[in-house]
Protein backbone atom coordinates (compact mmCIF):
# COMPACT_ATOMS: atom_id res chain seq x y z
CA UNK A 1 0.00 0.00 0.00
CA UNK A 2 1.39 3.39 -0.95
CA UNK A 3 0.40 6.90 0.04
CA UNK A 4 0.64 8.81 3.29
CA UNK A 5 1.71 6.84 6.33
CA UNK A 6 -1.73 7.29 7.91
CA UNK A 7 -3.32 5.54 4.90
CA UNK A 8 -1.00 2.58 5.38
CA UNK A 9 -1.76 2.57 9.11
CA UNK A 10 -5.56 2.47 8.63
CA UNK A 11 -5.38 -0.10 5.82
CA UNK A 12 -3.12 -2.35 7.87
CA UNK A 13 -5.44 -1.91 10.89
CA UNK A 14 -8.20 -3.69 8.98
CA UNK A 15 -5.94 -6.61 8.12
CA UNK A 16 -4.26 -6.75 11.55
CA UNK A 17 -7.54 -7.97 13.06
CA UNK A 18 -6.85 -11.43 11.59
CA UNK A 19 -3.36 -11.24 10.06
CA UNK A 20 -0.31 -11.17 12.36
CA UNK A 21 2.00 -10.15 9.51
CA UNK A 22 -0.15 -7.04 8.92
CA UNK A 23 0.12 -6.19 12.62
CA UNK A 24 3.91 -6.56 12.48
CA UNK A 25 4.04 -4.34 9.38
CA UNK A 26 1.76 -1.77 11.08
CA UNK A 27 4.13 -1.60 14.05
CA UNK A 28 7.04 -0.69 11.74
CA UNK A 29 5.24 2.58 10.92
CA UNK A 30 5.99 3.96 14.41
CA UNK A 31 9.14 5.74 15.58
CA UNK A 32 10.86 3.99 18.54
CA UNK A 33 9.69 6.66 21.01
CA UNK A 34 6.27 7.30 19.44
CA UNK A 35 3.23 8.15 21.51
CA UNK A 36 -0.24 6.80 20.69
CA UNK A 37 -3.34 8.42 22.16
CA UNK A 38 -6.23 6.11 21.32
CA UNK A 39 -8.60 5.42 24.15
CA UNK A 40 -8.35 6.59 27.73
CA UNK A 41 -4.60 6.06 28.20
CA UNK A 42 -1.62 7.16 26.14
CA UNK A 43 1.06 4.61 25.32
CA UNK A 44 4.65 5.42 24.47
CA UNK A 45 7.43 3.36 22.85
CA UNK A 46 7.38 0.36 20.57
CA UNK A 47 6.79 -2.32 23.23
CA UNK A 48 3.81 -0.49 24.75
CA UNK A 49 2.34 0.29 21.32
CA UNK A 50 2.70 -3.37 20.30
CA UNK A 51 1.00 -4.59 23.49
CA UNK A 52 -1.81 -2.03 23.11
CA UNK A 53 -2.31 -2.90 19.43
CA UNK A 54 -2.44 -6.66 20.05
CA UNK A 55 -5.03 -6.22 22.81
CA UNK A 56 -7.06 -3.74 20.74
CA UNK A 57 -7.20 -5.86 17.59
CA UNK A 58 -8.07 -8.99 19.61
CA UNK A 59 -11.45 -7.40 20.44
CA UNK A 60 -12.48 -7.57 16.74
CA UNK A 61 -13.49 -10.45 14.47
CA UNK A 62 -13.54 -8.20 11.39
CA UNK A 63 -13.41 -4.49 10.61
CA UNK A 64 -13.89 -2.28 7.57
CA UNK A 65 -12.82 1.37 7.37
CA UNK A 66 -13.43 4.17 4.92
CA UNK A 67 -11.43 7.37 5.26
CA UNK A 68 -10.26 10.59 3.64
CA UNK A 69 -6.76 11.88 4.28
CA UNK A 70 -5.64 15.50 4.25
CA UNK A 71 -2.14 16.85 4.79
CA UNK A 72 -2.42 19.96 6.94
CA UNK A 73 -0.20 23.04 6.48
CA UNK A 74 1.99 22.01 9.44
CA UNK A 75 2.56 18.56 7.87
CA UNK A 76 0.16 16.72 10.18
CA UNK A 77 -1.69 13.91 8.45
CA UNK A 78 -5.43 14.07 9.20
CA UNK A 79 -7.69 11.14 8.35
CA UNK A 80 -11.45 11.39 8.88
CA UNK A 81 -12.70 7.80 9.12
CA UNK A 82 -15.74 5.62 9.73
CA UNK A 83 -15.70 1.92 10.57
CA UNK A 84 -18.13 -0.96 10.71
CA UNK A 85 -16.94 -3.93 12.73
CA UNK A 86 -17.94 -7.33 14.01
CA UNK A 87 -16.59 -7.70 17.50
CA UNK A 88 -14.99 -10.90 18.82
CA UNK A 89 -18.20 -11.60 20.78
CA UNK A 90 -20.27 -11.37 17.57
CA UNK A 91 -21.83 -7.95 18.18
CA UNK A 92 -21.84 -5.36 15.40
CA UNK A 93 -20.42 -1.88 15.96
CA UNK A 94 -20.07 1.35 14.02
CA UNK A 95 -17.81 4.23 15.01
CA UNK A 96 -16.22 7.28 13.40
CA UNK A 97 -13.42 9.66 14.20
CA UNK A 98 -10.42 11.64 13.08
CA UNK A 99 -6.82 10.42 13.32
CA UNK A 100 -4.03 12.99 13.55
CA UNK A 101 -0.51 11.72 12.83
CA UNK A 102 2.68 13.72 13.14
CA UNK A 103 5.71 12.20 11.50
CA UNK A 104 9.28 12.35 12.72
CA UNK A 105 12.27 13.17 10.53
CA UNK A 106 12.50 9.50 9.56
CA UNK A 107 8.97 9.53 8.09
CA UNK A 108 7.64 7.31 10.90
CA UNK A 109 4.69 8.17 13.11
CA UNK A 110 5.95 10.07 16.16
CA UNK A 111 2.55 11.05 17.54
CA UNK A 112 -0.84 9.51 16.75
CA UNK A 113 -4.01 10.93 18.26
CA UNK A 114 -7.56 9.79 17.68
CA UNK A 115 -10.71 11.75 18.44
CA UNK A 116 -14.06 10.02 18.14
CA UNK A 117 -16.79 11.92 16.31
CA UNK A 118 -19.33 9.10 16.61
CA UNK A 119 -19.16 6.89 19.70
CA UNK A 120 -19.24 3.11 19.24
CA UNK A 121 -22.71 1.78 18.94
Amino acid sequence: MTGPTIDRYIGLSERAVHDDSALEELLTLFAPDAIVRIGPESVRDCAAIAAFSRAHFATFADSRHDWNTTVLEDGTLRAAWAAASRMADGQLMTVAGVEHAQLGGNGLIADLRDELTRLPG
